[in-house]
């Protein structure tokens, strides 16, 4: 580990084309790459899935299949199909990150208080105007959660990258292994750890800045949800919308068998 901690501060390292800012910029670019696809696909899902309750359980099973679904394995089927291609690399990324994504935007649009959202329907707004303003800044917490929780397993699963001719940070990792070179294994790795608690933090900032301190409160304690049940906990931790359960740690939602998503 010290021997790979050495490596990591090496400034000789650091510079090149095969250099770690490089394979760094690399990494960063393709999770990011791989957010914005599952962005695109799952943010819309579950705010539509949140706002008119349809679609609930084909969402919950599709997400625990996507789950299920083991990435490297994905992986090693698109490279059969496309090898050295980058896209459907980035597409086996993005459905890691489909599930937290859509699953917290439906959970956080359907625990909108309903006495918030009839005062909204009752002034005139629109079933979009009343996602848009009322529903979508409600579950930002929630979204947000979601968002980072696929960010953080994105970045830290995009280093099988490397494995199949792309770069990264993974480039290290598998040719360290390949050559027994295991302390540029240890540096890499830890340069993964440090990228993501580095955006775990920069996360945190952001739903600082842009949650206003009366949801983070709610988020940390009592959401009310559409049945007018409640829910306690850290996260949310208690029955979902209309009498269905789901329990929220931190960034994740766990679902039992014998309970619902949203």
């Amino acid at each position: 580990m010290w021997h790979g901690i050495r490596w990591l501060f090496d400034p000789t390292n650091w510079s090149g084309d095969s250099g770690l800012w490089n394979r760094i910029a690399e990494h960063m670019w393709y999770s990011l790459l791989a957010m914005v696809v599952a962005l695109v696909i799952a943010l819309p899902a579950g705010l539509l899935i949140g706002h008119t309750g349809r679609g609930r359980f084909l969402a919950a099973g599709t997400a625990n299949l996507l789950r299920a679904v083991p990435t490297f394995g994905i992986v090693g089927l698109i490279f059969i199909w496309r090898p050295f291609t980058l896209w459907p690399l980035i597409l086996a990324l993005a459905i890691l990150a489909v599930p937290p994504i859509m699953i917290n935007a439906a959970v956080g649009v359907a625990a909108t208080d309903a006495q918030v959202r009839d005062a909204a329907e009752g002034i005139g707004l629109s079933g979009w105007q009343v996602l848009t303003r009322v529903e979508v800044p409600c579950a930002t917490p929630l979204i947000l959660a979601g968002v980072r929780s696929a960010a953080n397993q994105v970045i830290a699963t995009a280093t099988i990258l490397g494995f199949k001719g792309q770069g990264g940070l993974g480039r290290f990792i598998f040719s360290g292994f390949g050559t027994q070179q295991y302390f540029v294994v240890y540096g890499a790795s830890i340069a993964v750890v440090v990228i993501v608690l580095a955006v775990e933090g920069g996360f945190a900032v952001i739903q600082r800045r842009i949650v206003s301190p009366g949801l983070r409160t709610q988020t940390m304690g009592n959401v009310t949800h559409r049945d007018g049940t409640g829910s306690h906990g850290t996260g949310s931790h208690g029955t979902g919308s209309r009498g269905t359960g789901s329990l929220v740690t931190g960034s994740h939602i766990k679902v039992s068998s014998n309970e619902r998503i949203i």
